[in-house]
Formats: C-alpha cells, sequence, structure tokens
C-alpha cells in the first residue's frame, strides 16, 4: 500500500481525532485479551495437538487388546515425559509473555473507533500484514514440528513451537514498531497512553 504524507497525517489525525472522542466506547479489557492471547492460544493448542498425535502413533505400535484404562493413563505419562511437558509448558510461559506485552497494543487497538479503524488503510494495512506474519510462522512452526516428527528428530519436534512463538513476540513487535516510524503513529500512540492510563 503507497500513501503519501499528507494522506498518512491525515489519516492519523483521524485516528487521534477519534480515539479522543466523548462518543467512543472505552475498550474492554476482555476484547483486549482476547485478541492478544489468540495467536499463543494457536500454537498452545497446536502443540497439544501434535503431541496427541505422537501418542496415537505410539499406541497403534503395539497390540494394546484387554489394556486397562491405567495402561493408557501410564503410557501418556510416558509420551509426555518423553518432552511433551516441557514443550508444552514453554510454549504456555512464552504465551503469556506474548499476551502481557501486547495486551497494551490490543487496547489502544479497540481505542479507535470502529468505524473509523476498518475504514483507514493504515490500520488494516497494518492488520493484514500481521495476519500474514503470524500465519506464515505458525505454518513453519507446525511444518517442522511434523517435520521432526516424521523423522524422529527430538529437538524439532518438542522446540519447534516454542521457538517459533518466542521468534513472533521480536517479530510481530518489530514490525509494529517499524510501521509506527514508517507512518509517524508516535502521536497516536502517545495519544492512546493517555487514554488508557485514565
Amino acid at each position: 500500500m503507497t500513501l503519501t504524507n499528507g494522506e498518512a497525517k491525515k489519516e492519523i489525525a483521524e485516528i487521534i481525532l477519534g480515539m479522543g472522542s466523548d462518543d467512543r466506547t472505552v475498550p474492554s479489557p476482555k476484547d483486549a485479551f482476547k485478541l492478544a492471547a489468540l495467536y499463543p492460544s494457536i500454537m498452545i493448542t497446536s502443540n497439544v495437538i501434535l503431541w496427541s498425535v505422537f501418542y496415537v502413533i505410539m499406541m497403534s505400535k503395539g497390540d494394546n487388546t484387554g489394556q486397562s484404562f491405567s495402561f493408557y493413563f501410564k503410557a501418556a505419562e510416558l509420551v509426555m515425559g518423553y518432552g511433551g511437558w516441557i514443550s508444552i509448558g514453554i510454549t504456555v510461559f512464552i504465551g503469556l509473555i506474548f499476551v502481557l506485552i501486547n495486551f497494551s497494543t490490543a487496547l489502544a487497538y479497540f481505542s479507535i473507533p470502529v468505524d473509523i479503524r476498518n475504514r483507514s488503510k493504515i490500520v488494516v494495512s497494518i492488520k493484514t500484514s500481521i495476519k500474514k506474519v503470524a500465519i506464515t510462522l505458525w505454518m513453519l512452526a507446525v511444518v517442522l514440528s511434523i517435520v521432526g516428527l516424521l523423522v524422529d528428530s527430538t529437538y524439532l519436534f518438542i522446540g519447534s513451537i516454542p521457538l517459533f512463538l518466542f521468534l513472533s513476540v521480536f517479530v510481530i513487535n518489530g514490525y509494529l514498531g517499524i510501521q509506527s516510524a514508517r507512518y509517524g503513529l508516535g502521536p497516536m500512540m502517545a495519544t492512546a497512553n493517555k487514554l488508557l492510563s485514565r
């Protein structure tokens, strides 16, 4: 997307006016939390699913006919002891950090009136690009985990999703920082901070 400096300034001014309007709906912390937690939740869920698949594969390699429920429970403990608890635990921990870092950004996003953020080329462009980056990182994490599962690479299977979620913290926030500098979003973020600190 190409905007002139004048067009960008006009959009930012409109966003700032909208954020400062008395008619603006106060952003919901619950909505902001949901938005900030969406990507980490997808990563955590993907990790749990992959470990469930690994468990099913391990169970299918032997004849378990007539085994009690406790056998399957112990088998699950063994599988998770293979690295599952570590992988999922680290993913959850990094996910919480991701949410904490991006919660204020999500609040700032929701502090922009709906009609303005839906027609703002800057907001729509940034939102679309973040979606593409997040989907790409998620796909790479899942593909590498599957490759690790297929080639029996313990480190690749255990570490891919936590590693890519960790990288996402820097990639997504770095992208937001670049776009802030590119479009001159400093005044908008200063306005958002003032509104959110009240």
